[in-house]
C-alpha cells in the first residue's frame, strides 16, 4: 500500500540536487535512483499506473518546492502532497479515468493477492466456519482499503516525504535547508482544523455517494494528522514521566488501540486552542 518509491524517489531527487561529493552520497544516489527507475518501468493494471503517476507528480512537486524555498516545516510536505493530488485528479479527468474504476482496480489487485495467500494457507474451497470467517474478514478489508485508497495514498506520500527529508540530512554532509525538528515538536497550521470540519460536513450532508466518500477520506487524513499531533504532545510531556510508566502505558495501549487513537486525536485537536507544549515549557510544576 505504501511503495518504497515514495521515500526513495524524493531522496534520490534531493541527493541529485545537492550534487553528491562523497562515496556514501554517490552510493545512496545510485541505489535509490536505480530502484526508482526500475519501479516506474514495471508493468501493471490501472491501479499501478495511477500509483506511478501519483508518485512522479509527488516527487516533482516536492523537488520544485525544495528548489524554490527549502524548509523543514511540515507544511511544505503537506503542500507538495496536496498539489500532487490536485495534479493527479486533473490528469485522471483529462484521460477520463474515474475514481470508481481505480477503486475496482485496487480491490481486484488485493483480491488477487489474497487469493494467492489463501491458496498457500489451504483456505480456498474450505467450507468450515474458520475458512468462511477468514474469507469474510478479507472481503471487508479489501472493501475498506478500496474506499479509503485516496486517503491512504495521501498519507503514504506525506510519510515518504518526511522520511526522505530526514534521511537526506543524515546522509549528506552539506544538505540544503534546515534539518527536521524532533517529533515532540511536530505541529502544523491551526487553520487546518477547517479540513476536519469540511470532511465532517460532507459526511453528514449526504449529497451523493461521491461527496460522502470524499468526506470520509478527508476525515481519515485529518484524523491521522491530529492523532500524530496528539502523540507529539504526549511525547513532549512524557519526558517528566519515568520510563517504566511509559513502557507500561505503551503495553496497555496495544490492547486498547482504538480508544488510544481516539484520545490522541482529541488531544491533537485540543492542542489547536490550548497549545499544551507551550504550557509545559513555561510551567514550573
Amino acid at each position: 500500500m505504501a511503495p518504497p518509491v515514495l521515500v526513495f524517489g524524493p531522496l534520490a531527487g534531493l541527493l541529485l540536487l545537492t550534487r553528491p561529493a562523497s562515496v556514501r552520497e554517490w552510493l545512496c544516489l545510485m541505489a535509490t535512483g536505480i530502484w526508482t527507475v526500475l519501479w516506474l518501468n514495471e508493468g501493471g493494471g490501472l491501479a499501478a499506473q495511477v500509483a506511478r503517476a501519483g508518485a512522479v507528480l509527488l516527487i516533482g512537486t516536492f523537488l520544485a518546492l525544495t528548489v524554490w524555498r527549502p524548509s523543514a516545516r511540515f507544511s511544505r510536505a503537506l503542500a507538495a502532497t496536496a498539489l500532487a493530488g490536485v495534479a493527479l485528479t486533473l490528469w485522471m479527468w483529462r484521460l477520463d479515468i474515474a475514481w470508481g474504476a481505480v477503486r475496482r482496480a485496487v480491490e481486484n489487485d488485493l483480491w488477487t493477492y489474497n487469493r494467492q495467500l489463501m491458496l498457500q494457507l489451504g483456505v480456498v474451497g474450505d467450507t468450515a466456519f474458520a475458512g468462511q470467517g477468514l474469507l469474510d474478514q478479507m472481503s471487508a478489508t479489501v472493501r475498506t482499503i478500496g474506499a479509503f485508497y485516496p486517503a491512504l495514498f495521501f498519507l503514504a506520500g506525506l510519510a515518504g516525504l518526511r522520511l526522505a527529508w530526514s534521511w537526506y540530512h543524515r546522509i549528506v554532509a552539506r544538505p540544503v535547508g534546515p534539518a527536521p525538528t524532533a517529533f515532540a515538536a511536530f505541529k502544523f497550521n491551526d487553520q487546518l482544523v477547517w479540513g476536519w470540519v469540511a470532511g465532517l460536513g460532507l459526511c453528514l450532508l449526504h449529497w451523493s455517494p461521491a461527496w460522502t466518500g470524499l468526506g470520509s477520506n478527508l476525515l481519515l487524513v485529518w484524523s491521522v494528522l491530529y492523532a500524530a499531533r496528539g502523540l507529539a504532545v504526549l511525547s513532549a510531556g512524557s519526558k517528566r514521566v519515568p520510563r517504566a510508566v511509559i513502557a507500561t502505558l505503551g503495553l496497555v495501549a496495544m490492547f486498547l488501540l482504538p480508544f488510544v487513537v481516539g484520545g490522541l486525536t482529541l488531544l491533537g485537536l485540543a492542542d489547536t486552542w490550548v497549545d499544551f507544549r507551550r504550557r509545559l515549557a513555561t510551567s514550573t510544576t
